[in-house]
C-alpha cells in the first residue's frame, strides 16, 4: 500500500503550473508558467506514448500512457511537486459482441515522483478489488460493528477481523488454488455463468461445514 501522503486523484481539467524550485523563487512567486490541462496534454502529438503490460479483467492488456513531472496544482496541493500520468483508453470487450468497456482515458495525479509509472497504474487498476474487499469485511465479517468499550479493543477488533479475512483468503489460495472446486456448494440454477473463484460467502460456509463435521467426528469417534 502507498503511504498516506501520496494522494492520487483523477481530473482531466486540472489547472497546473510549472514547478519552481525553492532556489529560483523570488518574493511571493511560488509557481512557474501556466501548463496545459491533462486533456490538452492527452491530445498533444508531440508527447510520445509509452506502453506497459498489466493484468486487467482476467488477462494481460497493453496500456499506453504519458507522464509529466514535476508540476504543481495550486488550488489543491499548493507548491508541492506532482506527477501526471495520462492513460489512453484501452477499449476492450469481455467477449465478442459485448459492450465496449474502458472507453474513457484516465488522468492520474500523484505526489509519488519515484515509483515506476507501471506500478502506479497497476495500483490504480486494483482499486476496485480493494473497495470490494472493504465492503466484504464490513458486510460479511462485521468489521466496525463490534460493541466494545475498552480503548485497546476498539483499535484491535477491526484489525483482528481484517486479519481473519486475510487468513481466510490465503487459506483458499493454498487449499484450492483460488479456484471454485467441487468442495463448494453448487451455484444456484438461475446462474448461467460459473464463477472461477470462490466468493467470501463461499469460504465461511465451507469453513462452518468442515467445523461441524469435525465436531461430529470428535463427539462420535466410532462413527467412522
Amino acid at each position: 500500500m502507498r503511504p498516506q501522503s501520496q494522494n492520487h486523484h483523477q481530473r482531466k481539467d486540472a489547472k497546473f503550473r510549472a514547478y519552481l524550485p525553492v532556489s529560483e523563487r523570488q518574493g511571493a512567486r511560488k509557481y512557474g508558467a501556466d501548463l496545459p490541462t491533462p486533456l490538452e496534454w492527452l491530445h498533444d502529438a508531440s508527447l510520445p506514448w509509452q506502453s506497459c503490460q498489466l493484468f486487467v479483467a482476467g488477462g494481460l492488456c497493453t496500456l499506453q500512457f504519458k507522464e509529466m513531472t514535476p508540476l504543481c496544482w495550486p488550488k489543491v496541493t499548493g507548491d508541492r511537486p506532482l506527477r501526471l500520468i495520462l492513460i489512453k483508453a484501452p477499449g476492450y470487450r469481455l467477449r465478442k459482441g459485448s459492450r465496449l468497456l474502458y472507453r474513457q482515458p484516465a488522468f492520474l495525479i500523484t505526489t509519488d515522483l519515484t515509483t515506476p509509472a507501471c506500478q502506479l497504474i497497476a495500483a490504480y487498476l486494483a482499486r476496485w478489488a480493494v473497495d470490494v474487499n472493504f465492503r466484504e469485511e464490513k458486510s460479511l465479517l462485521g468489521v466496525g460493528q463490534a460493541q466494545v468499550r475498552n480503548a485497546q479493543a476498539v483499535a484491535r477488533a477491526p484489525a483482528f477481523l481484517a486479519a481473519c479475512h486475510a487468513m481466510l483468503l490465503w487459506s483458499s489460495i493454498r487449499a484450492f488454488g483460488d479456484r471454485r472446486t467441487e468442495a463448494f456448494e453448487a451455484s444456484p440454477l438461475w446462474r448461467q455463468d460459473q464463477p472461477a473463484r470462490p466468493s467470501t460467502r463461499d469460504l465461511p460456509r465451507l469453513l462452518q461445514k468442515e467445523a461441524a463435521n469435525h465436531e461430529t467426528t470428535i463427539l462420535n469417534p466410532m462413527r467412522n
